[in-house]
């Protein structure tokens, strides 16, 4: 039993039985058209349906109330019959084709025609939607859509033009209100069209979609719109320019009507006008207002809060308006268009006004600001550039001054976190910047050649030295120098600071002064992961001296050659002579007690080690010396210079310069040095007769019987064993020294392996063969060097080709 089916088909049948019941329904529907009973615009398009057999027309983007035209209508898309759902009903047969009467359909129409206008002269509508809805859904059927839509769209075209004379005329008479009129009428166009759609929906559906360019007759009255409203340059023209008048309003923090604004933004979209029409005038607009506040500001502001307003211009567009009334596809030109009036266009001018004083004081947020604008842009470049010479300019200023050496490395240690803060904050630790960070660092640091890397080393020294001073815990020391290690791998010249550091590690190690074993290591192990093995053996090979020194003491004093019979402690250091750092031979005359000592170890020695020759290093010995002055008792750390003149004091109390002089048979420069740190230093021993802090052969000393000090344990600081000018000038002449050979060695390698190169292929060769900074004249040198000893020669027929031979 099919009901439902069954019905439908009975259904069809009835409503198509005889020709008599077509004159009944266009009777009915004209019948309702005549009569003076008034139906309200609000009322429900479906009032009639018990009455009725045609379906209800399809209510797509609203509810029944839409259909009141004193709301703001939206318009929507209506679903084409591919998306349609399909309805199967069983045993229906289309009834066959039929033609309506012509005065039928005239006067069908006409009745249409009478509810269009009362839509759009917003008069009452004295007929039912419903029936008329039927009465369209009739025509239809008999083959009148085609006439239907032209009438439809003439009907439309008439009525479009009458609003555009209107807005015309409005322009003329009274310019400030055309948006606001515009808006209103397109708001009323919208919500007339979105009725005109529910009841023409069968023209939709059987003809509009298929037979014409437009997706529903919504779409064909906005087509007309634009044609006949919009594509009237005068219209189009006063209509973007209000529209950019208020938006300039806006920006000078005047109060809009933002909701003015967002509706005609949204009628742009609709009528495709917004990208091609509308967005180019606005984004201009957008520039030329930007770019006369940017030029103003710049002289009126600092650049930090120049940069800052920027910022704050940046928000306002990106956020704000785009939140407000602008399209979300535009926030990208629009933000591209702000930025490059404040930032692209004033990059240079804001690097030379302000750039400078912002990385001085670290301003964060500004130089944020200025590398967002900018990142994507060309102008990053410069500002890349601008970071570089900043650095190279600070750095030098911080090394290049002599008087400031004692504390370059500190400083640049904290200039270098202040960069390293800026790159990752301010600069989001861009690959570009961090780049320029290594390479203007490098360049600067390396501009006074080695004296970097012996202040590099010299403070490493300070820091590992036993003291009381030193406060800093070992994982605070293993900071630092991991802090440290970083400066380190900014110097071309390692193998400066490899001799200077070596100098400074071997009077660590001989005067018991190393602060930690293993922070020592840790260095150690430091430089060997930056720089290899190589870089260390050396340094290691000293510790292991320190190592088996210890336990060759321990033998020595097992032996029978030590002297037990003497009132002290005698402990020696055997060093290898290729490892360790050269020092200037001290000769003078050892007390007894020493010289015993030094003669008994002479002969324990050879018990050892064959064929091995001792040389004695007195100018680096130390010792331990308990001093009894009336005031206290001290315990001094002093040199074997300085004991041996202080035991002089022990069978006199008054000694000239000369007895001292002939009693130690010491250099006079070393003499004066001691003797100047005995009497004229923090803590006096002795007591000169002269004023001054000079020695005269003509002073005489005498024992300081009044001597007193708040610690027990006193060091004196020794000149000797400070690196003096000739020890340093010794070292940097070592240096150079040892570079000339591996330069040379570095030829030989290249030419032996390649034969024959010209002077161009070998200087590129060398410069990556090598370590430290090379310069033209160097190489040409050892070149010419080389030929003269015959290791290369000159090509005959072009001498600036070498020769390996």
């Amino acid at each position: 039993m099919p009901p439902k089916n069954a019905k439908v088909a009975k259904k069809r049948k009835t409503s198509s039985s005889s020709s008599s019941n077509t004159q009944t329904t266009l009777d009915s529907f004209r019948r309702i058209g005549a009569s003076p009973h008034k139906v309200s615009r609000d009322s429900n398009i479906q009032d009639n349906t018990k009455n009725h057999s045609a379906a209800v027309p399809m209510n797509i983007d609203h509810d029944a109330s839409t259909l009141s035209t004193t709301q703001n209508a939206t318009l929507g898309t209506f679903r084409r019959p591919s998306q349609l759902n399909k309805v199967l009903i069983r045993n229906f047969k289309e009834l066959p084709a039929r033609e309506i009467p012509n005065d039928y359909f005239e006067e069908m129409w006409e009745n249409q025609r009478r509810l269009l206008l009362m839509i759009f002269h917003k008069e009452p509508i004295q007929m039912s939607l419903q029936l008329a809805y039927e009465a369209c859904e009739t025509i239809c059927r008999y083959h009148k859509a085609e006439e239907v839509y032209r009438r439809l769209e003439s009907e439309l075209l008439v009525q479009i033009q009458v609003l555009a004379t209107s807005l015309s005329e409005g322009l003329k008479t009274n310019k400030n209100e055309f948006i606001s009129a515009l808006n209103r009428e397109w708001s009323e166009l919208c919500s007339s069209l979105v009725l005109i759609r529910n009841i023409f929906m069968e023209l939709d559906r059987r003809y509009l979609i298929r037979a014409t360019e437009y997706s529903s007759i919504i779409d064909l009255g906005k087509q007309l719109f634009r044609e006949h409203v919009m594509g009237f340059k005068t219209l189009q023209d006063q209509a973007i320019k209000d529209i950019l008048a208020l938006m300039k309003d806006d920006r000078d923090g005047k109060k809009i009507d933002k909701e003015l604004i967002r509706s005609l933004i949204t009628m742009l979209l609709e009528l495709n006008m917004y990208t091609d029409d509308f967005e180019p005038a606005f984004l201009k607009s957008t520039r030329d207002y930007y770019q006369t506040e940017a030029d103003r500001l710049l002289h009126e502001l600092t650049i930090p809060d120049y940069l800052l307003h920027a910022s704050q211009r940046y928000k306002e567009e990106g956020e704000e308006r785009i939140q407000s009334y602008l399209e979300q596809t535009s926030k990208t030109r629009l933000l591209e268009a702000v930025k490059a009036q404040f930032v692209y266009v004033k990059i240079e001018q804001i690097l030379e006004k302000g750039f400078d004083a912002m990385m001085d004081n670290v301003e964060k947020e500004p130089l944020h600001i200025l590398y967002t604008s900018i990142v994507n842009d060309r102008g990053i470049t410069h500002l890349r550039a601008a970071f570089s010479n900043y650095i190279k300019r600070r750095g030098t200023d911080l090394i290049r001054d002599p008087k400031q050496d004692a504390r370059m490395i500190t400083s640049l240690l904290g200039y270098k976190a202040k960069l390293d803060e800026i790159v990752r904050d301010c600069f989001n630790n861009d690959e570009m910047f961090l780049n320029a960070l290594k390479e203007s660092f490098e360049a600067f640091v390396n501009s006074r050649r080695a004296k970097p890397a012996e202040l590099l080393a010299k403070f490493i020294d300070s820091k590992l030295r036993a003291s009381s001073k030193q406060k800093n815990t070992d994982e605070d020391l293993e900071q630092l120098l991991d802090r440290l290690l970083i400066i380190f791998r900014y110097l071309q010249g390692k193998d400066a600071f490899e001799a200077f550091y070596k100098r400074f590690l071997s009077k660590r190690l001989l005067l018991s002064r190393s602060a930690s074993n293993d922070l020592e290591k840790s260095v150690l192990a430091k430089l060997k992961t930056e720089c290899g093995a190589g870089f260390t053996k050396n340094l290691e090979a000293m510790f292991k001296d320190i190592e088996v020194s210890g336990d060759l003491n321990s033998e020595f004093k097992s032996s029978a050659k030590y002297p037990h019979d003497l009132d002290m402690v005698f402990q020696v250091n055997v060093l290898a002579q290729g490892i360790w750092p050269t020092y200037s031979m001290c000769e003078f005359t050892l007390p007894p007690q020493m010289s015993q000592c030094q003669s008994a170890f002479e002969g324990f020695y050879p018990t050892k080690f064959t064929g091995r020759r001792l040389t004695w290093q007195n100018s680096l010995a130390s010792c331990a010396v308990k001093a009894y002055f009336p005031l206290g008792t001290k315990d001094l750390t002093v040199s074997l210079l300085q004991t041996t003149v202080l035991l002089l004091f022990n069978d006199t109390d008054i000694l000239s310069y000369m007895a001292i002089a002939q009693a130690t048979n010491m250099e006079e420069k070393e003499l004066k040095r001691t003797l100047q740190s005995l009497a004229c230093g923090q803590h006096k021993l002795l007591l000169k007769d002269s004023d001054g802090s000079d020695v005269q052969m003509s002073d005489t000393f005498k024992y300081n019987s009044d001597f007193t000090a708040t610690s027990i344990r006193l060091k004196i600081n020794v000149l000797q064993q400070e690196q003096s000018g000739e020890e340093r000038k010794a070292t940097e002449t070592k240096v150079l020294v040892d570079r000339q050979h591996q330069l040379e060695a570095a030829i030989v390698r290249v030419m032996k392996a390649k034969q024959k190169l010209n002077h161009t292929e070998l200087m590129d060769a060398l410069f990556s063969q090598v370590r430290f900074p090379l310069e033209a004249t160097d190489i040409k040198k050892r070149i010419e060097s080389l030929i003269d000893r015959e290791y290369l020669g000159r090509d005959e027929e072009n001498p600036s080709t070498y020769i390996y031979k």
